[in-house]
């Protein structure tokens, strides 16, 4: 499996120095028609021929130029302007670093003292060093640019490794990405920048490398498995930079052309769905990691390749547009990226959720010129919308010269009116994710299923993220830094938020990549602004079993708990909160109107619990047979008891943070137990108190078949039916349906809104017959495969699921 660098001396990790990019357009640099256009149908061969020598109008050459102008932001860059140098410093750092770990020795043997050429993380880590060092060699007003010294250094470091290690007699031994993709593509980005600084005879060997590693970028692991998504996105950028250095136009088509297999829609394993969901490793949610290497990969080569004899022409690169609102803007918060679509990549240190939100930031920005006039509005408005709210890690404080220049131009333009952040309610079946969001807060949630894994843990990474996939719930709010700040070393992981879990052990890493066998996992949407979420939850390595739903209204998320059954001889919770308020952790915490102790080491137990209220994050409202335990504690973790991969390593240094968790203990072994609760995000103490004596809720079923609930001030009535069976109308609406469903329904001045998904996805068919002393005579649906009968005493609303989108929600409107 692919993975990535962390290394002490290079805190920009992976590709945020090669993902940054320079405020430039392809086709003003390159000489449109100077080299002969190729459409290569078949790999290129995998030698490499030697560069020949550049000529003034050579089209190789100002491919080259470009490419090293993304890189380092080129004559863009203003030493002067204090943005910029901020930036310049940000790279200078990173580059001195590497310079002060040289083996400076006679006859070294690596080319940096802390990374022998023992394995090839280790290679891949060099390169990575070389490249950076090359891009600070580049940049405008870097101490180091230009500097002959350093580019002598740099030579000499590449020699060192292709002779010493990387080089096509090496056998391929351990994780393959390195081979094929992490040393040839900062191997290939250093070339580039350093330009005919590097012999060519040296050149010629390099490349002769990379074809050796990399000869079709179709394939991956020596040949053997068929690349996808990011994956082929950077080999194809690989193969393309390969063709450019050598001057051979046939890996530059090769690489252009492999590059329409990533933009079609897909129904199954890797890649973009038409719901905007992103997958990779075939069952794995990555909108918030691979699909932003992936677009980073594309927006870098859309701009290379403008205006040359190999654009990206294929109409099918509207996908990639598209899935900026569609893939990644509904899980931007604030300038980053939610956890709940990173997988693994949440354990890293040296890649957090800002890390992933700027290089997602970056990518749109690049994008902003191939977008329609209503896209590029619309993106540079969001964009700046992110930038301005972020206040943990600002993007503009940790960008390379390259990304402030694209940072800079939203910015700077006061033109441009920053969007408000969104309001509404999104669900991505394709991944089993929703977000639910109003002004000042958005929820979103993780589920898993027989299509979606529970977690993915692999290569040493996210060893603790059992219960990511079982219902676990994120709340995003004004603290930008809440999951930043060392979350996830920290935190209890066996009591996520939303989660019910069995207190059985778990072992590191157990559950990775494995699948629940049940189907019944997602939700409805109505009109874009009420949520229906529900699971039938088996967790990995335990007998436990429940039914959870969860229910978005517009101040507040209803969950829902039945059949709470356990028989691990353990005890059985579900998790309220648990929030990380940092090293501090002084916030109030009040249950049923009494402030409970500040100090850490606190312990509570209460029972007929009313309410509770945490400032600065929001209120609880709460009914369950179930005791309401809560404690305030000082938790200290290391991001390496997460994370010991050998090459993404977190370091051994304590984190402290306090935390308020708040849980419900079903007891030992429960037997159907079920919990009632509202989260208030935002609430104050007033506020909640207010919802506890009034909560506007009904609950009308909670049961292993039925959960559901009707909200008297929207008229909304919500419903998760794990089975056939019906909701009797009992003051709403009521509803019977022929099989497992997930239901809404809206009554607004004698107009009925139905909402209803099939979220099994395994359903072919599916009938709804409403129960209501109204009479309607109108019916009509937008969607797909929808027939309404009005002819008979009740409506009766019959799916054919075959058509549309699996999972996904069909509307319904009634009227008199």
């Amino acid at each position: 499996m692919d993975d990535s660098t962390h290394l002490a001396a290079t805190p920009l990790r992976r590709r945020q120095l090669l993902g940054a990019g320079a405020a430039v357009t392809g086709a003003a640099l390159i000489g449109a028609g100077s080299a002969t256009t190729a459409h290569a149908s078949a790999p290129a061969s995998a030698g490499a021929s030697a560069p020949a020598p550049p000529t003034t109008a050579d089209p190789f050459d100002q491919l080259r130029s470009v490419w090293s102008d993304i890189l380092t932001g080129g004559a863009g860059v203003n030493p002067a302007d204090p943005d910029y140098a901020t930036a310049i410093a940000t790279i200078d750092a990173i580059a001195a670093a590497a310079i002060a770990l040289r083996d400076t020795s006679a006859t070294p043997a690596s080319v940096y003292t802390d990374l022998p050429f023992t394995h090839v993380e280790n290679a891949s880590g060099t390169y990575y060093r070389l490249r950076d060092t090359a891009i600070a060699w580049g940049t405008p007003g870097s101490t180091y640019h230009q500097d002959p010294v350093i580019a002598a250094q740099l030579i000499a470091g590449l020699a060192l490794i292709g002779a010493r290690y990387y080089n096509p007699s090496s056998p391929e031994v351990g994780n393959w990405y390195h081979w094929e993709i992490g040393a040839p593509q900062a191997l290939v980005n250093a070339c580039a920048v350093l330009g005919n600084q590097v012999p060519p005879a040296d050149l010629a060997s390099y490349l002769a490398t990379v074809a050796h590693f990399v000869p079709d970028p179709t394939l991956q692991q020596q040949g053997t498995v068929v690349t996808t998504g990011a994956n082929r996105s950077d080999m194809c950028q690989i193969t393309i930079l390969r063709g450019i250095l050598a001057r051979d136009p046939a890996p530059i088509a090769l690489g252009r052309d492999k590059l329409s297999d990533i933009y079609p829609y897909v129904t199954t394993s890797d890649g973009y769905y038409r719901d905007g969901g992103y997958i990779q490793h075939g069952t794995i949610p990555y909108n918030g990691h691979y699909s932003y290497v992936l677009l980073n990969d594309l927006s870098q080569l859309s701009l290379l390749l403008s205006g040359s004899s190999w654009p990206i022409t294929d109409p099918q690169f509207s996908v990639i547009l598209d899935a900026v609102d569609l893939t990644y803007a509904p899980f931007m918060y604030d300038g980053l990226v939610m956890d709940v679509v990173r997988g693994r990549f949440l354990s890293r240190q040296g890649e957090t959720d800002h890390d992933a939100g700027h290089a997602i930031t970056e990518a749109v920005l690049r994008l902003i010129p191939l977008g329609s006039r209503d896209q590029q509005k619309r993106w540079k408005s969001m964009v700046k919308g992110w930038i301005e709210r972020e206040t943990f890690t600002p993007i503009r404080a940790s960008a390379t010269p390259a990304r402030m220049a694209l940072v800079k131009s939203v910015l700077d333009d006061r033109r441009v009116r920053a969007a408000d952040r969104p309001d509404g309610h999104i669900q991505q079946p394709s991944i089993e994710r929703a977000v639910h969001s109003r002004d000042g807060w958005a929820w979103t949630v993780g589920l898993s299923s027989s299509r979606i894994a529970r977690l993915e843990a692999i290569n040493g990474e996210n060893q603790r993220g059992w219960h990511t996939g079982d219902g676990a719930t994120y709340l995003y709010n004004r603290d930008n830094g809440h999951y930043t700040d060392a979350y996830w070393p920290t935190v209890d992981s066996t009591r996520l938020p939303g989660v019910t879990a069995d207190t059985l052990p778990l072992a590191n890493s157990a559950g990775n990549g494995t699948l629940p066998p049940t189907t019944w996992s997602g939700g409805a949407v109505l009109d874009g602004t009420y949520g229906a979420v529900g699971l039938d939850l088996v967790p990995f390595g335990s007998p436990l079993r429940a039914k959870k739903s969860w229910f978005c209204l517009d101040d507040c998320v209803v969950a829902l708990g039945a059949g709470i059954t356990g028989s691990s001889g353990h005890t059985v919770e579900t998790t309220v909160e648990n929030r990380n308020l940092h090293a501090t952790g002084g916030n109030r915490l009040i249950v049923d109107g009494q402030a409970q102790p500040s100090g850490t080491g606190w312990t509570g137990s209460f029972t007929g619990t009313g309410w509770a209220h945490l400032d600065g994050v929001g209120g609880y409202v709460l009914s369950s047979p179930a005791v309401l335990r809560a404690k305030r504690e000082a938790r200290t973790g290391t991001w390496a008891a997460i994370d010991n991969g050998p090459s993404t390593g977190g370091t051994t240094t304590p984190y402290t943070n306090t935390y308020v968790t708040l849980w419900l203990d079903h007891g030992v072994d429960p037997a159907g137990d079920s919990y009632v609760y509202l989260l208030l995000p935002g609430a104050s103490a007033r506020e909640t108190a207010r919802r506890a004596a009034e909560p506007d809720v009904t609950v009308l079923a909670n049961s292993p078949a039925l959960q559901a609930i009707h909200s008297a001030r929207t008229r909304l009535t919500a419903a998760s039916f794990f089975t056939a069976g019906a909701l009797p109308s009992g003051g709403a609406d009521g509803v019977a349906v022929t099989g497992p469903a997930s239901v809404l329904l809206r009554d607004q001045d004698g107009r009925l809104t139905l909402a209803v998904s099939d979220p099994t996805c395994a359903q072919t068919s599916l009938t709804l017959t409403l129960s209501t002393a109204r009479r309607y005579r109108r019916g009509f649906s937008d969607d797909p495969g929808v027939r309404i009968d009005l002819s008979g005493p009740a409506p009766v609303v019959t799916l054919d699921l075959t058509q549309g989108l699996p999972g996904t929600a069909r509307t319904v409107r009634l009227s008199h």
